[in-house]
């Protein structure tokens, strides 16, 4: 599972991230690309260079309070040096050596002031959610790195949203620091599920979707243009470990915080879609049953589980129109199915569009959804024409309900 990346050059980066020509953290062996993606990492072209930069001294604690989240000169930080940079007087000479910024405390107040006045809204379904966002959260953060990590990313992303693109990089860059730097121990966390950690796995989960879904959009202000279907489906390998948690048996008992997955929610609802989206979703189904046969016929069983849930997704949006109906599909979709996108498999990706449609509904609702449902929906259209001409139905309506013009 590839870490997003930031805009900074990799100049010590491992054998294998220089290959292929993707950002190294640096921080191996291994780094976090090796490990998400089970490699063996090794730094034999940069070897002497890269022992030469971890022996170096370290900067003073002075000049680290003078420089801000890039290392470079910041008025965030104290202009007459007595203030002191994250990691400054910890004694922890090795996390100064490979974090990429260097982060006044100043910034990191100003993440933490806008995720509990603003961002942490964004992720409530309802005001039961409230105090669960601003306060419970946060509090399981001080003793959760990798969540406290998922908070400062998103508050970083959510104020680069709302600046100019020249304003917006600096945010953006700590943003995607910080969600890196969160893969690996959250990834640890999911391997080791206890009920001391199980809440805040949890709530990182909710988190990591929320900027797994706004990532793509923002990247574009640095010319970059990031997949949205291979963001979705770094997404899904997120969720599949967090699945056991939220879903009915032992696991359940553990969780503490009042989010969507209590309640009502998973229940079944009598309400009926409209029209429109009722003879999609036949329409659906229905191809799944004509496609899906023969060599399929494993898959075919595997989607009509993932249709019937994302038809009870669309249900429950329209009696309430928030992130939960929409996100929850993505937690309960099963591994086989994740990998049928990850290889790209065409009738995948269209029940993916689908979903696509979905998330468009949250434009307008939810500053992480803005233009996402739409881009998903227009990427994969590019990927599935010309296909199977049967379902050019199903095309056209996804095309219609997110009023993009003929591709």
């Amino acid at each position: 599972m590839p870490p997003l990346r930031s805009h900074t050059k990799s100049r010590k980066g491992c054998d294998q991230c220089r290959t292929r020509k993707v950002k190294c953290d640096e921080k191996g062996p291994p780094c976090s690309n090796c490990t998400a993606r089970e490699l063996t990492c090794t730094y034999l072209k940069v070897a002497a260079a890269r022992t030469a930069s971890q022996t170096a001294p370290l900067p003073h604690a002075k000049d680290v309070s003078r420089k801000g989240w890039d290392g470079n000169s910041n008025s965030n930080a104290n202009a007459n040096g007595n203030g002191t940079g994250a990691g400054a007087g910890t004694g922890n000479g090795k996390e100064l050596l490979d974090a990429p910024f260097l982060e006044s405390e100043l910034m990191i107040l100003e993440l933490m002031h806008k995720f509990s006045t603003e961002t942490f809204r964004s992720l409530c379904v309802s005001a039961s959610e409230l105090e669960v966002w601003q306060t419970s959260v946060p509090n399981l953060a001080l003793k959760h790195e990798f969540l406290m990590n998922g908070i400062l990313a998103l508050a970083a992303m959510h104020i680069a949203s709302s600046l100019e693109s020249s304003d917006a990089l600096k945010y953006l860059d700590i943003g995607l620091q910080r969600y890196n730097r969160s893969l690996k121990p959250f990834r640890d966390a999911i391997d080791s599920l206890t009920s001391q950690n199980c809440d805040a796995v949890f709530a990182h989960s909710i988190i990591m979707t929320a900027i797994g879904i706004a990532s793509p959009r923002l990247t574009e202000i640095r010319d970059e243009n990031l997949s949205m279907t291979e963001s979705m489906v770094v997404v899904f390998e997120l969720l599949q470990g967090v699945k056991k948690i939220i879903q009915v048996g032992v696991g359940q008992s553990w969780i503490n915080l009042e989010l969507f997955s209590r309640g009502e929610f998973w229940k079944n609802s009598s309400t009926s879609l409209d029209t429109d989206t009722e003879s999609a979703m036949v329409q659906l189904e229905r191809l799944n049953d004509e496609i899906m046969t023969g060599i399929y016929a494993s898959q075919h069983q595997i989607n009509r589980e993932i249709i019937a849930h994302l038809r009870h997704c669309y249900t429950k949006f329209k009696i309430e129109p928030e992130p939960a109906p929409v996100l929850a599909w993505l937690a309960a979709v099963r591994k086989e199915f994740v990998e049928s996108l990850r290889c790209r498999h065409p009738f995948s990706l269209l029940i993916l569009m689908y979903w696509g449609v979905l998330l468009g509904e949250l434009d307008g609702r939810r500053w992480w959804a803005r233009d996402a449902g739409r881009a998903l929906v227009t990427e994969l259209l590019g990927a599935l024409r010309p296909g199977d001409p049967r379902w050019q139905p199903a095309l056209t309506w996804a095309q219609r309900r997110m009023s993009i013009e003929g591709t």
